[in-house]
């Protein structure tokens, strides 16, 4: 067993900041898109209409085994505080201290996008005000979905969740697989597919595999921030890459004004 020194544990550290400067970076570049989109206005009313007026904010993963939290496995991270999820939560409760920001993990590995849509009964019992769907992974590996059928069953997905239990929806695009030893099929064909479809809803789209590949050199430090070189699952580093762009993208449209009319509970 290799025990960290604490020089190797500063390096790690500082690897981690320059990768989330890297995702920051990557969020201002893509700062100024469009914010009115075919499907009306984009944003997330809900959310921002409970954070003025201080109230409870309940926040759903909805997704594969990266945002899966179960015994024995925290989506690659090692402990559940650590799931990008947990740490995304965590962020906008410390930005938003008015809100009180609780998180479920509805997330159930191996399953691709429209086998999420197939359980959106399952959201009925946790009365989600802000869902974050992540799914894309398995589309393009082990229960493959054509890019066109993924881009239809997730914005039947956003287009449900909004309709049924009137939250807001962000779509979290997959971080695919590592570019130097690729095992992913169509991948940015998936991806197109995914921003499209959140474009096409008007909801807030966050780019995860660019981020990931922001920080990892475009794959080079593929390891430094996954379980493995030839694993998708990102380990704690990567799983903080993964908050920080959610993050930046949410903070991005919470400073849009509601629609008018918007309800809450």
């Amino acid at each position: 067993m290799i025990i960290p020194t604490h020089a190797s544990r500063r390096f790690v550290s500082s690897l981690l900041l320059a990768a989330i400067g890297c995702v920051a970076t990557l969020a201002a570049s893509i700062a100024d898109e469009p914010t009115k989109t075919g499907g009306g206005v984009a944003g997330l009313p809900r959310t921002q209409r409970l954070i003025a007026e201080k109230r409870p904010i309940r926040v759903v993963a909805y997704g594969d085994s990266i945002s899966e939290v179960k015994p024995g496995w925290n989506g690659g991270a090692k402990s559940p505080a650590a799931n990008w999820a947990a740490v995304l939560v965590k962020r906008l409760g410390e930005k938003h201290p008015g809100s009180a920001f609780t998180l479920h993990h509805f997330a159930i590995g191996g399953q691709n996008t429209y086998e999420g849509l197939g359980r959106v009964d399952g959201l009925e019992p946790h009365a989600p005000d802000l869902v974050l769907v992540a799914f894309g992974a398995n589309d393009c590996s082990h229960h493959f979905l054509e890019p066109a059928e993924t881009g239809q069953a997730l914005g039947a997905l956003v287009a449900d969740i909004r309709k049924r239990f009137a939250a807001d929806v962000v779509v979290v695009g997959t971080g695919g697989d590592n570019p130097r030893n690729p095992f992913f099929r169509h991948l940015d064909d998936t991806l197109a597919a995914q921003r499209a479809a959140a474009a096409e809803a008007g909801a807030p789209f966050v780019d995860a595999r660019a981020a990931i590949l922001a920080a990892t050199s475009g794959g080079d430090r593929w390891a430094d921030l996954h379980l493995a070189a030839d694993n998708c699952h990102p380990s704690d580093a990567g799983h903080a890459i993964w908050a920080e762009a959610a993050f930046i993208r949410i903070q991005e449209f919470l400073q849009a004004t509601p629609s008018p009319g918007e309800s809450t509970r």
